[in-house]
């Protein structure tokens, strides 16, 4: 029985490697095992650096919550708590990974081209009314500033890590979106959008398209079209 349910878990995690969208009405015990696998950008929490519009940094143990689409963090006692000041936040650093604050959330950075960036946006979006505190989390906020008092010793063994329960009366959907990033500004990807960033590249990007079937929508194939643009 344990097998088949393994089986069954791996066709289903699989599933989302190549949707762009999947709505989840009725989680059962294999959705909610990938919702806790998806609420946070990282596996884990791991030791970060928080930079603030004003340039001013702050490191901590931290990880990006996909719901809120704010940072998370671990206090000396162990307790998860939710970044006060968000919207000051500049960008983070977690794992060498950079994550850019934007209006549509934390983008992570996957290539860059000159000024221009291609990102991935990681958006789990739980359908209800409730609020924070049912998602598990303390309701204590701290501000970017005293993020500097957090230890930033990380225990491999013995990593603190929240979890966020679901039931049937919760349904959510989790998706993966590429966004290009322009000086720091946030644009959906869409043919139009290239061609304007990428002028000297609008022959190359038609052909591309017509011999490529890119889904706009799905990160991979934007990709690997994102490194052709920028190869030459």
């Amino acid at each position: 029985m344990k097998k088949l349910f393994l089986t069954a878990a791996i066709l289903f995690v699989c599933s989302f490697i190549y949707a762009q969208r999947q709505n989840f009405m009725y989680p059962d015990k294999a959705s909610k095992a990938f919702y806790d696998s998806v609420m946070y950008v990282n596996p884990k929490f791991y030791p970060g650096i928080v930079v603030s519009d004003n340039g001013k940094q702050s490191a901590g143990t931290m990880n990006i919550c996909t719901i809120d689409q704010k940072i998370h963090f671990i206090d000396n006692n162990n307790d998860t708590l939710i970044i006060k000041n968000n919207l000051e936040v500049d960008r983070a650093y977690i794992l060498g990974k950079a994550y850019i604050n934007t209006k549509y959330g934390y983008i992570q950075m996957l290539e860059m081209a000159g000024d221009i960036a291609l990102g991935e946006l990681r958006i789990t979006e739980v359908h209800t009314d409730a609020a924070t505190g049912a998602y598990g989390l303390k309701t204590q906020t701290s501000s970017v500033k005293s993020l500097t008092s957090v230890s930033e010793t990380f225990n491999d063994g013995a990593a603190p890590f929240m979890q966020l329960n679901i039931n049937a009366e919760k349904p959510f959907s989790y998706s993966k979106k590429p966004y290009l990033l322009v000086k720091g500004n946030p644009y959906p990807v869409t043919k139009k959008a290239l061609m304007k960033h990428f002028p000297k590249r609008k022959a190359f990007i038609e052909e591309y398209l017509q011999k490529n079937d890119v889904t706009f929508t799905s990160v991979a194939p934007v990709l690997e079209l994102f490194k052709a643009i920028s190869a030459e």
